[in-house]
This record gives C-alpha cells, sequence and structure tokens, in this order.
C-alpha cells in the first residue's frame, strides 16, 4: 500500500489475537501477554504482524494506517434465524 502512495488505511485484525487466557473484558494492553490459542497461532501471528507493521509504516514515513478488532457480538433485535443469521446468533438459538 506505502509503495503505492496510500497514505490511510484500515487493517482489520481479530478477536483472536489476544491470549488464549485474556481477562475480560478484553482490553488492548492484553495483546502479547500470553499465549495464543494454539488451533488458530499460526492465523493470530499473522494478524499482529500487520498490526505491528501499520505501527512501525506510522512510526517511519508518517502514515495513517489503523488497525480495528472486529469482534463477535450478539444482542437484542440481532438475527436469530438459523439459516441466514452469523455464527453467534445461531449457535445460540441451536443451544436455547
Amino acid at each position: 500500500s506505502y509503495l503505492a502512495g496510500v497514505n490511510n488505511l484500515l487493517f482489520l485484525g481479530s478477536s483472536c489475537i489476544y491470549p488464549k487466557e485474556s481477562l475480560q473484558p478484553i482490553k488492548e494492553e492484553y495483546l502479547l501477554s500470553g499465549h495464543l490459542e494454539s488451533t488458530n497461532e499460526p492465523y493470530a501471528i499473522a494478524k499482529i504482524a500487520g498490526i505491528k507493521l501499520c505501527e512501525s509504516y506510522n512510526r517511519q514515513y508518517g502514515t495513517d494506517y489503523r488497525s480495528i478488532m472486529p469482534t463477535n457480538l450478539y444482542g437484542p433485535n440481532d438475527n436469530f434465524h438459523l439459516e441466514n443469521s452469523h455464527v453467534i446468533p445461531a449457535i445460540i438459538r441451536k443451544i436455547h
């Protein structure tokens, strides 16, 4: 992106970048504070590398690269339909 002249970028991270045994609710400062979940460790490491790369480019080149961590949320007015909802609402519907 930088070589193509992109100065503003939004990098999508993942909540799996936080340690397996993170306290809840998860806080940003918990990043790199413990062991990752082994089943998705390579994916989490790739996401962490992307976040760190954005931070490094911001410091070195003055870019505005930001990282966000979308999470799995659910609640009132969510779509709980078994065939077209997201994973968390569908699971709740199946077990409730």
